[in-house]
């Protein structure tokens, strides 16, 4: 008897040091770390059947967001932790319109089954998807509608993620994955375009995602290149006060690094934030007082130099005001958010223009009469 259980002893000892060892050769698969240039929130590792892609917390140091397993082939077995997605995926549920529009612009739009806040989509190829009902409206992002998504079965849900959110309420519970685009968090330009290719690796347009990319990177650091050889660099000031309180980007902030890869020089270039500073209006005209231009982003109603006055007589302080050099780029006619996000060699090239010639009406931004 004593002889019998010390048998089931050793062959349970056995047993289980295999299994632990098959744990840690799978553990232990080295894979290619594919390179990203400018990205510092993605880390993309390449294990032939699989990838993983890391997501880096934005808001807490030493942590990851997400883990995603992008797998390509089903055969693949002893996979690490995370949130597996069957590549490429076929039904995609959107959360936001800049996300819509580069899945349209990389030749996924097939794929998007349905999207939340469409009252903001301006980009007529999915203003008629929405219509035509293919794709379906699943109404306030904060507050979807779950019914309509379990409906769609989509294979992914891409969402905005935002600091200390919570989670995504009944959203978690639906065991479908979450896709948090934390790219709105990277600190350059070309750093947030560069997550198309995660984007083209989740639908099956890896390559048209890296030829687009490539595009934007080439055309962005030639007119970065042209715009510092200029003498001439104005003094710029961004964006217009919610009430008394300016928010104005950082120094460190994508549109504020901008503004000096255009050949401009930024009222706050010395500010070493990456987000938005609040700060009050008088504070704003007292620091820009001899800013030689003025460029803001508005909704609602067209606006003029007169309006802009009669808004805020602080306003007239600015040398920019006095001089007219003042555009206004409104959200609700053109494309600004959901193009220049992953688009932003076409920004510059406006910057550029506008910082130059001082004149004259672009895609984006027009001059104020």
């Amino acid at each position: 008897m004593t002889r019998h259980l010390l048998y089931i002893l050793l062959l349970t000892t056995v047993v289980l040091t295999s299994c632990s060892q098959g744990k840690t050769q799978g553990a232990e698969v080295e894979g290619d770390t594919l390179r990203l240039k400018y990205s510092r929130l993605l880390t993309v590792v390449e294990y032939g059947k699989y990838r993983t892609v890391d997501i880096a917390d934005p808001w807490r140091e030493d942590r990851t967001l997400h883990r995603y397993i992008l797998v390509s082939d089903t055969t693949a077995n002893h996979l690490p932790e995370g949130t597996i997605i069957n590549v490429p995926i076929h039904r995609a549920m959107v959360f936001t319109t800049v996300h819509a529009s580069l899945l349209a612009d990389l030749g996924a739009m097939k794929a998007i089954c349905g999207m939340a806040d469409v009252r903001y989509v301006k980009r007529q190829d999915v203003r008629r998807m929405v219509a035509d009902k293919i794709i379906t409206d699943l109404g306030n992002s904060m507050s979807p509608d779950i019914e309509k998504i379990i409906d769609g079965n989509p294979d992914m849900v891409l969402v905005s993620p935002f600091e200390n959110s919570g989670g995504y309420g009944k959203l978690d519970e639906l065991h479908i994955p979450i896709v948090e685009c934390a790219d709105y968090m990277e600190p350059s330009p070309l750093a947030r375009a560069e997550w198309m290719k995660f984007y083209g690796m989740l639908t099956g347009h890896e390559d048209e995602a890296n030829a687009l990319f490539e595009q934007v990177e080439t055309r962005y650091n030639s007119l970065k290149t042209e715009a510092s050889q200029l003498k001439d660099k104005p003094k710029v000031v961004i964006d217009l006060p919610l009430g008394n309180t300016w928010y104005v980007p950082g120094g460190q902030s994508t549109i504020g690094q901008m503004v000096e890869d255009a050949g401009g020089t930024y009222c706050f270039r010395n500010d070493k934030s990456g987000g938005s500073k609040a700060l009050a209006a008088e504070v704003v005209v007292e620091q820009c007082e001899d800013a030689d231009l003025w460029l803001f982003r508005y909704g609602g109603a067209e606006k003029t130099i007169a309006t802009l006055a009669s808004e805020n007589k602080a306003f007239t302080h600015l040398k920019a005001w006095q001089d007219g050099n003042v555009w206004g780029c409104s959200t609700e006619r053109t494309l600004f958010y959901e193009e220049t996000p992953f688009r932003p060699d076409r920004l510059l090239e406006e910057f550029s223009n506008i910082f130059r010639n001082r004149s004259g009406e672009g895609q984006y931004f027009k001059k104020l009469k």
